[in-house]
């Protein structure tokens, strides 16, 4: 899915996709060139870009967060939360994700693309190891990729243009598509590029061995995740000897123990209406940064009644997103009229495509032989859900149509029953990752819709042989979702960061992909 978790959730087929500043079409080119890429091989000397210098230190960081992972295989399990902690921390790709949702060099350190974009060649760090001490060479890239068509995860269709991966040599590895992909390196830093030891897949679920700065101590289920120092990390050594991910089911909590020093920063809270409180106290530091999170309402176009277009117009209209992101950001948000947030290039302002128009909404219904119709709406238990439900019930009971709630326990029940059974008929979630327009392509998503319209320009886009086309094959993507309205796009959340002073490096903007702690420090 996407990120969706109480900030936000990924479900599984991953969830987090493209934004900032490059274009998937320049996600190949403009992001390779950010790299050092495209025709001329470029890069760093080996160092882990993006990570900070100033060596070894005892400092340790406590961080809050919303929904915690089911587990630790981000390859089986869907849910933002699982990369969200691991990826960049302890596992690593080839390329990763700045703030701006740019791709940077990781275990690779350059590349260079073929005329024909047909073929990547990637020269990779030297002297990298696992944290067990296992080398990491280029087969270890061959064996991950070629097992990522058995993910069930993080929708792994999305690396389906790579025709096959060779190992050159120890340093470098060449992945040969069947069709160019606009989007192969975005697609390769988020957690589908993640890099696996074949001595160490056997139990995901518990087991986390990476390349990366940290490795798992323990993970205690739902309440919280611990990541110590990785003293065999190849590259810069991070400030952080310790970080404790702390997850809460309340939005309040968290800013809470904030308060009352049991940690030292909330990430993606859900307390927007703390903002000017924390504000104006000079112990803490408030920063509002972007996200590729959208809340979207989901109308499963497989059941009645949203197998009629008028009747998900007609929900659309019917429900005010402007009190909705009042309610839940306090008007920190974006509100939205399509699944694309502001930063990715082929936003347009969509918001007044279908006002809060009741009258407009009673009409609909009718044309459609619906002015009474009663919707199960399957909610999770996390807080922004919870407040959008009571929003959308009393909306809609304004123009006949009753809502029956049905309260899920997230991420167990809901995963399941919703998400992966698509067992449902109305619900709601902030996928967090970027570009999961993407997802509206593949009917066997839980979305449940099916459009070959979509499905050809996405393809298309994929495979344009520059940016300008690739973006106006994505429009198209947009108006044609506009019109269907497989879902009522709410708002883009804010990504709202409370701390102490004293921790720096935390990035405002959320990439879709991890909440990346190679740059952090808190010396306090």
């Amino acid at each position: 899915m996407s990120k969706p978790t109480s900030a936000a959730v990924r479900p599984a087929r991953r969830l987090r996709i493209a934004a900032g500043t490059l274009l998937a079409g320049i996600a190949l080119l403009a992001a390779a060139c950010s790299a050092g890429a495209g025709d001329n091989a470029g890069g760093t000397d080996g160092s882990n870009n993006g990570s900070t210098s100033g060596g070894a230190s005892n400092q340790t960081l406590q961080v809050g967060l919303g929904a915690a992972p089911a587990n630790l295989d981000m390859t089986q399990t869907a849910g933002a939360a699982i990369p969200q902690a691991l990826m960049y921390n302890v596992y690593e790709g080839l390329v990763k994700l700045d703030g701006k949702a740019a791709v940077q060099p990781l275990l690779a350190k350059s590349w260079t693309i073929s005329s024909d974009r047909l073929t990547y060649d990637f020269q990779l760090q030297s002297g990298v190891k696992f944290s067990n001490g296992d080398p990491f060479t280029a087969s270890n890239v061959k064996f991950s990729l070629d097992r990522v068509p058995k993910w069930k995860a993080n929708t792994p269709t999305y690396l389906a243009a790579i025709k096959s991966v060779d190992a050159v040599s120890d340093t470098e590895v060449k992945i040969n598509l069947k069709e160019p992909d606009n989007n192969l390196l975005f697609w390769l830093a988020g957690p589908l590029g993640a890099m696996f030891d074949p001595n160490e897949v056997s139990n995901l679920a518990t087991t986390a061995i990476g390349t990366g700065p940290y490795v798992v101590d323990r993970y205690n289920t739902n309440e919280s995740l611990i990541l110590k120092r990785n003293d065999k990390y190849w590259g810069t050594e991070p400030k952080l000897s310790q970080v404790t991910l702390r997850y809460y089911a309340d939005a309040n909590a968290p800013v809470n123990a904030l308060r009352s020093g049991d940690i030292d920063a909330v990430y993606e809270s859900q307390a927007a209406d703390q903002v000017k409180q924390f504000q104006s106290d000079d112990r803490y530091k408030v920063e509002i940064g972007t996200t590729q999170g959208i809340t979207v309402m989901s109308m499963n176009p497989g059941k009645a009644p949203f197998n009629d277009k008028r009747v998900r117009q007609a929900i659309v209209y019917g429900v005010d997103r402007k009190a909705i992101d009042t309610a839940v950001t306090e008007g920190l948000g974006k509100v939205l009229g399509a699944p694309v947030p502001p930063t990715d290039p082929w936003y347009s302002d969509l918001a007044d495509k279908y006002p809060y128009d009741p009258a407009k909404a009673k009409q609909l219904l009718a044309a459609a032989g619906k002015s009474k119709v009663t919707v199960d709406f399957n909610v999770p238990n996390l807080p922004y859900c919870q407040t959008i439900a009571q929003i959308v019930k009393s909306d809609l009971s304004k123009v006949g149509v009753t809502v029956n709630l049905h309260t899920q326990e997230f991420p167990a029940v809901w995963l399941d029953k919703t998400f992966t059974q698509k067992d449902y008929q109305l619900t709601v979630i902030n996928h967090v990752e970027s570009r999961n327009i993407f997802n509206y392509g593949d009917p066997d998503y839980y979305w449940n819709y099916n459009n070959p319209k979509v499905q050809k320009l996405l393809s298309r886009a994929a495979a344009a042989p520059g940016d300008k086309p690739y973006a106006d094959d994505m429009k198209q993507v947009v108006d044609v979702l506009a019109d269907d309205v497989p879902g009522d796009w709410l708002y883009n959340a804010p990504n709202i960061v409370f701390a102490k002073k004293s921790v720096t490096g935390i990035s405002a903007n959320d990439n879709g992909v991890s909440l990346d702690l190679t740059g952090v420090s808190n010396p306090s």
